[in-house]
This record gives structure tokens, sequence and C-alpha cells, in this order.
């Protein structure tokens, strides 16, 4: 048994939702069991509690019916997801690369006194 962080109730150790307030219990995030290309439909299937060859099956047909919008929702998921529950999703590493480019570890910076 572990204690709710929303509303201190007692919740099974497993759960990953509390089954009082709704909070979540751990972060979302796609390093589960059953992963085969980046981890999203297994992310989704352990999130609703279904299989993920169902949640493959569904992301093919409703790419069909969407008109390929579902594609483009799935890299959304990945790039806002992290890869494991104390990561960083894709995105965020990526902007923080580019704010890194260019600047110098050994840059001192002078300062001016008037």
């Amino acid at each position: 048994m572990k204690r709710c962080t929303g509303c201190a109730e007692e919740m099974k150790a497993e759960a990953s939702k509390c089954p009082h307030c709704g909070t979540r219990a751990t972060r979302l995030h796609r390093g589960v069991d059953g992963r085969m290309l980046t981890g999203v439909c297994a992310m989704l299937a352990r999130e609703f509690g279904i299989d993920a060859a169902w949640v493959r099956v569904l992301l093919v047909v409703g790419t069909m019916f969407t008109g390929g919008t579902l594609p483009f929702v799935y890299v959304m998921l990945w790039a806002f997801t992290p890869p494991t529950a104390m990561g960083r999703p894709p995105l965020q590493r990526t902007m923080e690369w580019l704010s890194r480019l260019g600047q110098s570890a050994d840059v001192r910076h002078l300062e001016r006194r008037v």
C-alpha cells in the first residue's frame, strides 16, 4: 500500500491513479514492457488497460479514417512524453541542446564598472 500525493488516502502499490481523487501516482512515460518502435502504443495500452496490439490496430485503422492526422498525434505524444519516469521528453532535450548551441563553457563575463 502507498499514499496518494493528492488526497493522502491509502491505495494499492501498483495503482497508476488514485481511486479516490484520480491523481496520477506515476508520471506518464514510454518506458514500458511491450514497446516496439517508440513505446507510444504500449504506453497508451498500459494507461487504458488494454493489449498493445489493439492500440496498434486502432492506430492503423484510425490513420485511414483521419486522413493522416493520427500519425501527427502519435509523433506529438512521442515528443512530449519522456522515455522513462524520471527522464525528459525528446522535445525538451532538443530545446535544451539548441539553447546551449553556440555557447562556450569557458566564456568569462566581464563586469563593467562605471
